[in-house]
């Protein structure tokens, strides 16, 4: 028996797989995995109605209905909302939990802060972990699309980033860990997180009619979600 034939064959590992390994035993992993011929520069902005939609709508009724139905008792409430939802919703929840796994917690104080940052209004757990991860990712490329490097002019940036999406023409596979891809609370929050919205506004209409609702749903979701674009 020869040298070579003693030594230990290698076995091809497939890079989804390795990544979920990865994923069930370290607090964060890569989850955007390369292929032949992965881009981050050639791809194409399109619309897209839904997203644009959503947040034309919310930014209009904020702009028409925020001075009309003011009151110092809204006022109060946008403030309290907003700084829930985004500090402890998309900060801890969305950010530095989910997304970063950057701090262990009890898996019904994540499941709330994540609810948390769904109702910032810019979209559920999933779609907020392949913006940030392909973002990411695209970055710590030699180059990559205007779109994911800011490197076009505000106009066109915030008109991107507000109301369209970016389609690669070869993108990479998100892969997620199976704790958060299997786990059906954030599936139903990826289905509806734009009608989360609604038992709140119901019961902000109970307790403070339209100057509740209105300052406590669509200002607080135009602000937020506006305010995050202007950060990036």
């Amino acid at each position: 028996m020869t040298l070579a034939q003693l030594e230990p064959k290698s076995v091809p590992v497939d890079p989804v797989d390795h990544a979920l390994q990865l994923s069930e035993g370290t607090f964060r992993c890569v989850r955007m995995q390369d292929a032949d011929g992965t881009d981050a520069v050639s791809g194409t902005v399109n619309w897209k109605p839904a997203k644009s939609l959503w947040i034309s709508a919310m930014t209009l009724a904020a702009l028409l209905g925020g001075p009309v139905f003011f009151t110092f008792g809204a006022l109060v409430l946008f403030l309290a909302t907003t700084a829930t939802t985004v500090c402890l919703g998309h900060s801890l929840g969305m950010h530095r939990r989910l997304i970063h796994r950057s701090f262990d917690c009890p898996l019904w104080l994540e499941r709330l802060f994540v609810y948390l940052g769904t109702l910032v209004g810019m979209a559920g757990p999933y779609g907020m972990i392949r913006q940030h991860d392909i973002r990411d990712w695209a970055q710590r490329k030699p180059a990559c699309h205007p779109y994911l490097a800011h490197r076009s002019s505000i106009m066109r940036d915030g008109y991107w980033q507000l109301h369209c999406e970016l389609k690669l023409s070869c993108p990479p596979q998100l892969v997620l860990e199976r704790r958060v891809a299997e786990d059906r609370f954030y599936r139903l929050l990826e289905r509806t997180w734009m009608g989360q919205q609604l038992p709140w506004a119901m019961l902000l209409f109970l307790l403070g009619g339209m100057p509740f609702v209105v300052w406590g749903v669509p200002v607080r979701i135009a602000a937020s979600v506006t305010g995050h674009w202007l950060v990036g």
